[in-house]
């Protein structure tokens, strides 16, 4: 998913995570733009084995980008920008964000900017070998700690993409099933303060 960036001297930019390479040989990168998207450049790669990422813009301007990790598998892999996306450095692997080596969806909720907390909302299947277990995290220390987290979905799932809707509810679309991740696609939507109110009881 594509982002905007609001802070510092390249605010406005469109950068849009990516990856490539062989299996064997996968880099995380990101596309961006200074000119509304009628040109575009490529940063350097990140750390070797990471794929399908997404990325965030932290209150202190420096990017997030959290990804499929083959180098570290059962964690999520992290890069971080310090230059507004030119180039990365590694962020080594959250060993909160536990992943059975698959896609997840990572976004901004809301925004100092905006006169609101600082809210990040991440989106997996929990656990560390299977996919299985579609949660949703909150974070409100731009990615350090997780302290909320609630389940979407008890059995086999996979792929997901959060959004903030226009009334302010979260919206998550994600794929799932009874006897594999791939039978359905699924839309679920909730107030933020339901998970909120799971940080509460932690």
């Amino acid at each position: 998913m594509a982002i905007q960036l609001r802070r510092g001297p390249h605010a406005g930019r469109i950068v849009v995570p990516a990856n490539h390479g062989p299996h064997d040989l996968w880099y995380a990168f990101c596309y961006f733009s200074d000119d509304g998207g009628r040109n575009w450049k490529f940063s350097g790669n990140t750390q070797h084995l990471l794929n399908e990422c997404q990325v965030v813009e932290r209150i202190d301007g420096s990017l997030l980008l959290n990804a499929r990790n083959y180098a570290q598998r059962g964690f999520r892999g992290l890069a971080i920008s310090r230059d507004s996306g030119l180039s990365w450095e590694s962020g080594g692997h959250d060993r909160t964000l536990i992943e059975p080596t698959c896609q997840a969806s990572l976004i901004r909720f809301s925004d100092p900017l905006d006169s609101e907390p600082s809210r990040l909302l991440f989106s997996n299947p929990a656990h560390q070998t299977k996919r299985i277990r579609m949660t949703v995290r909150l974070s409100y220390d731009e990615g350090k700690t997780w302290p909320a987290q609630q389940l979407l979905h008890e059995g086999p799932s996979a792929y997901s993409c959060l959004t903030r809707l226009p009334d302010g509810d979260v919206g998550i679309l994600f794929e799932a099933g009874r006897e594999g991740p791939y039978e359905t696609i699924r839309f679920v939507r909730f107030p933020i303060t339901w998970l909120e109110a799971a940080a509460d009881k932690s």
